[in-house]
């Protein structure tokens, strides 16, 4: 392992959410682990409430709203369709327009107006409105990407010839599977979403709110109505470093402005209300995009750290039985990890002004979401070792020596 990856596995904690410690797994198999696969569906206790109840179920639409504001994933209710609560899926969109809208307002009129107008601070004023402005439209564009763009499928998603039956006879399985042609993997074998009924190539989850599977499908953000994959991951970046650098300008700029011009005695409520919500956005928001820029420098999604994370805790607690998990070698290695240069390459494209700038590349529209770029001495370790211990035991499997 890298220097960079042996120092995230003791400091980057992106996809273990504080609220899992509520979460709890009604399956009574011995042999699941944490850190299997989180395509498998399961039903769940949240806090003392069973996901299949008559009371989670009548209370989802707060429970929803919970989610969003938390950005904690929480299971579906009993007899909701995975894709059914996209009706709620703008409300946190609409939320977060209306934090920008205020902030954009507050900040004009709050505490460039009044230096320009009350004090009389034209190029202190001017110095404030210009790059402001500029980091504010950025913004709005980027977001707008990543909500509009689609983070990218196997296939075209249609509904017409899919069936969630339990019931559909094994035969018809196998027929499909054998009518579809596999996608090239360097992992091994693809596997087959029972939901989607197509096959899923590398890196490839699917998404139990969405109901869809996301190429390179890194999480389901309610923030953006959507998943974060393969072909809105960079509009995603680039949206939470507009964010954190508007609000650490717009929080060390008020800020400035309310110690020389000595606080409420020039200023009202709002400019001090935009001083506390730019602060809490500079030191939220800015350790989420450190930590997804780390990622990316690691060529990791948040699924995948996720699932490292927790199979790395097992496995020095020796509570791992003997798995192995997809992407990773034994010895923690990814096999995906090209180095920095190259990992931030891939996500972010060769040209360096689009870097900046959250516009279309013509290298975005090639990504594919099948082929990626891969470190040859670590797929080589990886294909050494047996593949049988990163297939999650069934209940008749013999215990793993």
């Amino acid at each position: 392992m890298s220097k960079l990856e042996q120092l995230s596995d003791r400091f980057l904690r992106v996809g273990r959410h504080p609220f899992k410690i509520c979460m709890k797994s009604n399956k009574n198999d011995e042999k699941q682990t944490n850190f299997d696969d989180p395509d498998v569906n399961d039903t769940q206790t949240c806090c003392c409430c069973r996901s299949d109840s008559p009371m989670y179920a009548k209370l989802w639409p707060l429970i929803f709203f919970f989610s969003a504001l938390t950005d904690f994933p929480m299971p579906l209710p009993k007899g909701k369709k995975p894709g059914q609560h996209r009706d709620w899926g703008w409300v946190p969109v609409l939320i977060v327009t209306g934090i920008l809208v205020f902030v954009y307002y507050g900040y004009l009129h709050s505490i460039v107006l009044v230096l320009l107008r009350q004090l009389d601070r034209q190029a202190q004023a001017i110095g404030y409105l210009v790059p402001f402005n500029v980091m504010f439209i950025f913004l709005l564009i980027s977001y707008g990407r990543i909500v509009s763009q689609t983070p990218g499928h196997p296939n075209p998603i249609t509904t017409k010839n899919r069936t969630n039956d339990s019931s559909i006879n094994i035969d018809e399985i196998e027929n499909l599977k054998s009518s579809q042609q596999k996608p090239e993997s360097i992992l091994g074998d693809p596997k087959w979403c029972e939901a989607c009924q197509i096959w899923k190539p590398d890196r490839t989850h699917h998404c139990k709110v969405c109901d869809a599977c996301v190429l390179r499908m890194d999480h389901h953000c309610p923030w953006v109505n959507g998943c974060v994959g393969v072909s809105n991951y960079r509009y995603y970046i680039q949206f939470l470093c507009y964010v954190s650098l508007l609000g650490s300008f717009t929080f060390s700029t008020s800020l400035a402005a309310f110690i020389e011009f000595h606080g409420l005695s020039t200023f009202d409520n709002v400019a001090l209300a935009i001083v506390i919500i730019s602060g809490i956005i500079t030191f939220m928001i800015g350790t989420f995009t450190m930590s997804h820029i780390w990622l990316v420098l690691l060529n990791r999604t948040t699924i995948e750290n996720s699932q490292f994370q927790s199979w790395n805790k097992a496995k020095k607690s020796g509570d791992a039985k003997n798995r192995l998990i997809e992407v990773f070698t034994e010895t923690g290695k990814n096999v995906f990890n090209q180095g920095c240069w190259e990992n931030w390459i891939e996500v972010m494209g060769s040209n360096k002004l689009l870097w900046f700038l959250p516009l279309s590349s013509k290298e975005n529209t090639k990504k594919d979401g099948v082929h990626y770029g891969y470190d040859e001495n670590v797929l080589q370790e990886y294909k050494n070792e047996d593949a049988s211990r990163r297939r999650m035991p069934l209940k008749n499997d013999k215990k793993p020596n």
